[in-house]
Formats: structure tokens, sequence, C-alpha cells
């Protein structure tokens, strides 16, 4: 048996082993000379095949109103730079790339200037020739080549232009993004919702700053790989969308507020106006109306006075205090208190009343229906007076209301009632103090709390607390809910409730709020005229109605105040606007109703050519046809489409509309045919009446900005008659005395 090479073998393996220790020895002398000696050269490379941090940017989220109309939604503009030079670390290749941009761009001036003229209309084309050249001679790296800032619809013409249309490395165009926030319904509840600020879109007011965090959603980080000479983007952090933001006002209801307030501050000249239409069982506030007139004489809704403005409410107050003192069981609805002598003097202080109509002995009901100073404050020394601890009961009795409750509102600038007492005043808690506040002197009071305590009259005695925002919603998941909540479930007793409410409908029936009565339902309210105690103001007035309707199931309550120069009356003069609002409301809710006014006989089955189908699907629903399973919109987004029904069963054909071609409006309503015109830069004319039966640029057409279109509405057989050229008829569609009063109305 022969012996095992022994020697040998190790020889071989030996050799193996230093000729792997010698390529190990050659790869780390490889790194180490790639990591010192030629850093810079592979790190250059790195940079050249990797771009790091990309941000990807998200859609701020909408704004939703509470039958799913568009409030406000983002819409991001956009300013045009031009950078003159050219990135090239090789200075050879630099001249000669940065020869051939500048040749390029000259050659193509021309046919460049007269395309930004015909896109941006403002300027002419010499303008714009003249414009880019003063940056070319600057050699600019960052030249606004046109002062305002352009939509994104046009910005993709812009893109297509001469030399623009080349990439971003070798032209230099490149844009600078700011945030604008649409609103399809201008300045309705402008204050409400809020505005961003342009550069950063971080929100500055209202809506958009409470929720501002949840509708600007939260940026991506992307990096882009050079693979194959082709930069590939690869997501390092997801980003997150925009949250939409459902909101309780009514875009109806809001609309008819801010108009109606506007029409009476006219008429009686006033500085500013709020109107709040709350419904009584949810506390969703249906509008908030703030009207302020500017210098140049117009009203706006420039600040939130509903939520914001800390007033001495004056008269309006009596109810607070009567409701409190009944609660306590320190007064009945029965007890009278003589009036006769027309004034009362506490405190060194001579107060009296306005209307002569109190100068009697009256019971409670009418010491509200008359609005009598003297009547409350007799009532309430009587009850409360005698020393400063009954004193402090009185204001106890009243915050126990929840009147002065911090209600935690989701719109920034909120400011809840002060009430004061002795506590709080100590020293400077007088003698007339107690009798100042009964009458709604004092205490500083912003028009919601007291919708919020009418309110709860309304309902029984649960205050709600008013809301604005429903829910919130991302890619259609709903990620937070503000249900309905109440602020006290108690503020007071049924029974008292029962006769603050019978004092109320007394004011109205037969006292000075005779001017807020309606006769189609029963109103319950309160009137109110105050004179501003303020520094330089002595000769103003606020002058406010608070109620709620219909008394026996009551639906709405509804505040309405306004401050003026001068005299004024709240039965007078924020009567009406209330009586307004409350038939307008209610006739709303007359419209919902529509299942009632089926005829299941004779009813024809719908056909819609073109139409909102939103809107379409509620309709279908009240009329009870079947719409199919495949037809979803539960994210309330705007869509159109076809309708066809059959055996009570409807067809839904969603149809695309493209942004940059003019659609066809045959068969569309005025509202959805303005809406789709209008977001596409249009201006539009109007004729006739009913549907789209013909328009003056023809479907299909490139949209040019602010082009021109007529649109003609009529009837099916007057769009025969269009078609065969006979002519068409076209139909183009285009108080009482107030009182003056004084404090105590």
């Amino acid at each position: 048996m022969k012996e095992f090479p022994n020697k040998q073998v190790i020889n071989r393996y030996m050799l193996i082993a230093w000729i792997g220790v010698f390529i190990g020895l050659l790869i780390i002398g490889k790194a180490a000379y790639i990591m010192f000696a030629e850093r810079e050269f592979w790190a250059a490379k790195a940079e050249e095949c990797v771009i790091d941090s990309i941000p990807i940017q998200v859609n701020r989220g909408d704004i939703i109103s509470a039958d799913g109309q568009l409030l406000a939604t983002y819409v991001p503009e956009y300013k045009l730079y031009l950078d003159y030079n050219i990135y090239e670390p090789d200075s050879a290749k630099h001249v000669k790339l940065q020869h051939r941009k500048d040749s390029v761009l000259l050659s193509k001036l021309d046919s460049l200037s007269e395309g930004l003229s015909r896109l941006l209309p403002e300027k002419n084309a010499k303008w714009f020739s003249e414009r880019i050249k003063e940056g070319f001679d600057k050699k600019s790296r960052h030249w606004l080549i046109y002062p305002k800032r352009i939509t994104y619809l046009d910005l993709k013409e812009v893109k297509k232009l001469p030399f623009l249309r080349e990439s971003r490395n070798f032209s230099g165009f490149h844009t600078e993004v700011f945030n604008k926030i649409d609103k399809p319904f201008g300045s309705l509840a402008a204050r409400t919702l809020g505005d961003v600020e342009g550069s950063s879109g971080r929100g500055i007011s209202g809506l958009q700053k409470q929720f501002d965090s949840l509708l600007a959603g939260v940026p991506g980080i992307a990096h882009k790989v050079k693979t194959m000479n082709k930069y590939l983007p690869v997501i390092d952090k997801n980003p997150i969308q925009g949250a939409n933001v459902y909101t309780t006002i009514d875009v109806n209801l809001q609309d008819f507020c801010e108009n109606a307030l506007v029409e009476k501050l006219k008429e009686i000249d006033g500085m500013y106006g709020v109107a709040i239409l709350m419904e009584v069982k949810t506390g969703d506030v249906k509008a908030l109306a703030n009207m302020k007139r500017g210098e140049d004489g117009v009203y706006r809704d420039v600040q939130n006075l509903a939520v914001s403005q800390l007033m001495q409410p004056g008269s309006v107050f009596k109810t607070i205090s009567l409701t409190a003192a009944m609660e306590s069981g320190r007064i009945k609805i029965t007890d009278s208190v003589n009036c006769s002598s027309g004034s009362v003097t506490v405190g060194g202080y001579t107060i009296k009343d306005a209307s002569h109509k109190s100068a009697k002995i009256i019971k409670v009901p009418e010491v509200l229906g008359y609005s009598s100073n003297v009547g409350v404050i007799k009532l309430i020394t009587r009850a409360y007076g005698g020393s400063k601890a009954s004193e402090q009961q009185f204001c106890d009795d009243v915050v126990k209301l929840g009147i002065a409750e911090d209600m935690h509102l989701d719109i920034p600038g909120y400011e809840h009632a002060r009430i004061p007492s002795p506590k709080t005043l100590g020293e400077y808690w007088s003698a007339s103090s107690m009798a100042s506040m009964s009458i709604g002197y004092s205490t500083m009071v912003p028009p919601i709390s007291l919708a919020a305590f009418y309110n709860g009259i309304a309902n029984g005695g649960r205050m709600m607390r008013p809301r604005i925002v429903t829910h919130i919603t991302r890619n259609g998941e709903v990620i937070k809910d503000i249900p309905p909540r109440a602020i006290r479930e108690h503020m007071c007793s049924k029974q008292t409730v029962s006769d603050i409410t019978k004092c109320l409908r007394w004011v109205v029936s037969n006292g000075l709020g005779g001017k807020a009565s309606s006769p189609f339902f029963s109103v319950a309210g309160k009137t109110g005229t105050a004179r501003v105690q303020q520094a330089g103001h002595m000769g103003e007035y606020l002058v406010t109605f608070a109620g709620f309707f219909p008394v026996e199931n009551p639906k709405y309550t509804c505040v309405v105040c306004m401050r003026k120069a001068g005299s004024g009356s709240g039965g007078g003069m924020c009567g009406p606007v209330f009586k307004q609002i409350a038939e307008y409301a209610m006739a709303q809710g007359k419209q919902s109703t529509i299942g009632d006014n089926i005829d299941s006989l004779h009813s024809i089955p719908p056909s819609l050519d073109f139409t909102n189908l939103l809107y379409t699907n509620r309709l279908l629903s009240n009329f009870n046809f079947v719409v199919p399973g495949s037809w979803s919109n539960d994210t309330n987004q705007y869509a159109l489409g076809k309708v066809s029904v059959s055996n009570k069963h409807a067809k839904i054909t969603v149809e695309e509309v493209q942004p940059d071609i003019v659609p066809n409006l045959t068969g569309m309503g005025l509202r959805d045919a303005l809406f789709l015109l209008e977001k596409r830069h249009l201006k539009v004319k109007v004729q006739g009446v009913g549907k789209v039966i013909g328009q003056s640029i023809a479907a299909g057409t490139k949209i040019h900005p602010n082009d021109i279109i007529t649109i003609t509405l009529g009837t099916k057989s007057a769009a025969k008659k269009t078609q065969n050229h006979e002519p068409e008829t076209v139909v183009e569609q285009s108080e009482a005395p107030v009182d003056n009063g004084q404090p105590g109305h």
C-alpha cells in the first residue's frame, strides 16, 4: 500500500493559500486606492448617477359643504423663470454647450415671444422679447419672464413653446410653485373657510388654519438612480395625501343669509352684521355670515365676528338672567312687578324703560315682551339683592347655564363669553353691577354663544356645542369623526324651558318682536338693543334678535345682530332679517321631502343627457329608482355622465371631460355648464332658460384661456328650431319702515 503524499499535497495547498492571500491583498489595496486616492472622482460619479432627497408633492385637501359641494380646493399657480447659464464641469464642453444654448434661444426668440403673448395676452410679443433679452444680457440664473402667476393648464401650454420644450438642463426653464385655494362659490363663508399663505401653503385663517396639518398632508421623499442612461425614481418615504374636511355649512342657506344681511346693512347704513343659523338637535351651523363694510363701502366677509366679537348683548341677555332666576326657584312665570314709574335707581344710576307699554304692573312674559329694563332689574334685585354673596349666587346661576363655557370651536379666533362677578372684579364690583349685568351690560358675549344658549332652550334644555365640521376623510376613508356633542345635557329643567319658551313666544306674538313673526309657523325669540359702551363709540348701537322656530318642534335657531351709528332697534332692524332667513330655511326643508310628491301612476322615467351624477344619484334614490351597485360615489367627488331609466332601474355612464378642450354641453343644466367652463378659464355669456341647446364654440375645440363662449338655454323643441335655423324667442333673466327704538328693544 502506497504512502499518502503529504508533503506534495501540503505544498499545493500552500500555493493556493498564498495566491488567495495575494488576490485578497490586491482587492484590499484597490479598495483603499478607490477610497482615498480616487475618492473625489467616484463621489462625483455617484452624484451624477443618484439624485437624492427629491420631495414628492401632495395636493392639499378640499373643504366640502354639507350637501357635497366644493367650498375650497387646492389649485397650484406658477411663476416662470429662465436660467441662462448651463451646468457642465468640463470647461471645454461648457463653452460649447453654452454657445449652442445661446444660439438656439436667439434663433427661437421671435416665435417664443409670440407664443407667450398668445397664451398670456396681457403682455405683447415685443415686451416678452425685450424681457428675455434683458435676462440674457445679465446671464441671470433666476430671471422672471412674466410678472404674474399662471395656472397649471397655462403652464402645460407654455412648456410646448419653442426652446422651452427642450429639457430643463438645456433650456434652464423652471418654475416657482405657489399654493392657491380656489373657492368655486367666491367669497361665500370666506372667513369660516379661511386662506393659505401663497409661498408656504400653510393655512393662516379659518378652517384652513385649524385643520392645516390634515389638509396639507405630508410630502414624500424619493431619490433617482441613473440606470441605462435613464433616471429611475425610487421612493424612500411614501407621501400622505391631504385630507378632505366636510363641514355643516349649507351653500344655499349661507348665500341667502349673507345677501339678506347685506341688504339690511345697506338700508340702515350699518357698520357690520352677523347671522348664525344653527340646527337645533345637532348644533350644526348651517350658515355663519359675517359682513363688514370696507373703506370702499362694499360689505365683505373679512373677519369672523360671529365667534370672535365679544359684545355687550343688551336685552337678549335678559332671557339668560330670567332663566337663571327661574331655574333657582327665585322667580316664577306668574310673578308680577310694578314698572309704572318707568325708571329705577340703582347705585346712584337711574335706568329707564324705552317703551311706554311697560309702564304698569306686568308679569314676567310681559317683562321680556316689552323688554323692560325696570322689570328685569326689580325682579333680579328682589331675588338676589341684599349682599355680595347673593349677587355672587346670581352670577354663578348664570354661569351654570353654560353661556360662559369654552366651546372649543373649530375656528381660530374664537372667544368664549366673559361673565363678571364679585369674585372676579373684587373692589370694582359696585352696587349697580348686578343690575347692569341683568339687562345685558357689563357682560361680554360673542354671537355664537348666544346662539348656543337659545338653541339649548329650543332643544329642551340640552345645550349643543356648535359644530362646523362633521368628519374628515383621506382616500375615501374617515380618519376623524366629529359627532354632535352636548355642552350641558341639562342646562335647566324641563319646567324652566317650558316657562321661558312661553315668554319668548309672547315677545314675538304680543311684544316688540312682532317683525320676526311668520304667518307660516310659530317663532319664539328676544329683541336686543345696546348702546356700545366703548371710548369713542357712545353714539353707536348693537341691535340683535335671537330666537328659534317652529316653536312646537324647533328645527333651527337663528341669531342676527348688526352694529350701526345712531339709534337702532333689534326688533325693527334684525327682526325682519330673522324672518327672511327663517322662512327660507323652512322652505328648503319642504323641498327636501320630494318623495312625498311621487306620482307612481303617471311619472315619466327621467333621461339625462349630461349631468352631475352626485346629485342625480340622490334624486334617483328619492324617487325609489334602483341604482346599479357598480356605481359608487361615496367620496362625493364631482362626476359627470349620462343617465337612463327603464323599469325602475337606472343606468349610469360616467364620462371623462378633458381639461384642455371645450366639452359638449348639450343637455346640461346651467350650473354644471358654468362650473366646467369657468374651471377652464373661459368667459361665459348665457342666453335663455332651460338646458343647454347650443354653444358658440364647438365641442372638442382646443381651449384658449379667456376666450368668450356663449351658451344658449332652452327646451328640446327649441333645440330643433335652432338646428333648423327657425327663429326662437330668447328670454334673458336678469321693506317695512324701520322703528327707531331706545336701549331695551
